[in-house]
């Protein structure tokens, strides 16, 4: 009996030892996060002063050349901060211009149509967090949005919106984006104004004008040019071709 009761007790000294040495879920989730977050490497200055602005600013903005990363980028730093807790939401969108003519055809939803144009974005999205997370957290977590419903609605504190193709955007769905932003969201606008399919000025020129004329605070603005991009060394010949060529012939 008295054996019995030795036995009992040592074995509710050894589970509590066992608990107590063990790391709390959260810690441990946390440590795991850690080690699944991603530590991006800026290939030149230009992205370095880019990954600068995503991490801290309210508004960045990444236009220039084809090439360059801007795009990937603003993907890879929101699916880091995703991942660390630091935000709740990413929002992926672009407007439906130059689409092509047979996209209204497609069978889907309009979100259905437009997640091919942005899988590139997608995709480093579950590259960083992982394709069980994404899964769980697609359509929720992770969501894209047509530019009209993006412009209609305030995104919450710890939101983090992608706008791609952002020189596609006019002055005045800028301006609605912009005076969206809640306490703690970013938005990262993507674009070149060489690939515009637009008439007139193009949202992105607009806003990166904008921010300079007043010097606005929590905003930054980064221009790529040819020599930034990292692509491709074919990618940056054709691209600089493209720069003293002009205009495509019609």
């Amino acid at each position: 009996m008295n054996q019995r009761r030795i036995t009992q007790k040592q074995k509710v000294e050894a589970d509590r030892q066992g608990k107590s040495a063990r790391k709390p879920k959260k810690q441990s989730f946390q440590e795991e996060r850690l080690v699944k977050a991603e530590h991006i490497q800026p290939k030149n200055e230009n992205q370095n002063q880019y990954l600068k602005s995503l991490a801290i600013n309210a508004v960045s903005v990444g236009r220039g050349s084809a090439g360059t990363g801007k795009t990937y980028l603003a993907a890879r730093v929101a699916a880091n901060k995703f991942l660390m807790g630091e935000i709740d939401t990413i929002v992926v969108t672009r407007p439906l211009v130059g689409m092509g003519k047979g996209s209204g055809f497609w069978p889907g939803t309009i979100k259905e149509k437009l997640e091919p144009w942005l899988l590139p974005i997608l995709n480093n999205i579950k590259d960083v967090i992982g394709n069980g997370a994404y899964e769980a957290e697609y359509g929720k977590g992770i969501d894209i949005q047509p530019m009209e419903s993006v412009r209609g609605r305030s995104f919450d504190s710890r939101t983090f919106l992608i706008v791609d193709e952002a020189q596609n955007c006019t002055p005045d769905e800028i301006r609605s984006l912009v005076t969206r932003l809640e306490e703690g969201s970013q938005i990262a606008f993507c674009g070149d104004d060489a690939q515009k399919d637009i008439q007139g000025v193009s949202g992105i020129k607009y806003l990166c004008d904008l921010i300079k004329k007043h010097n606005l605070p929590n905003c930054g603005v980064v221009e790529f040019t040819s020599d930034d991009i990292v692509r491709s060394g074919l990618t940056k010949l054709f691209v600089k071709i493209f720069d003293q060529e002009g205009a495509a012939p019609k």
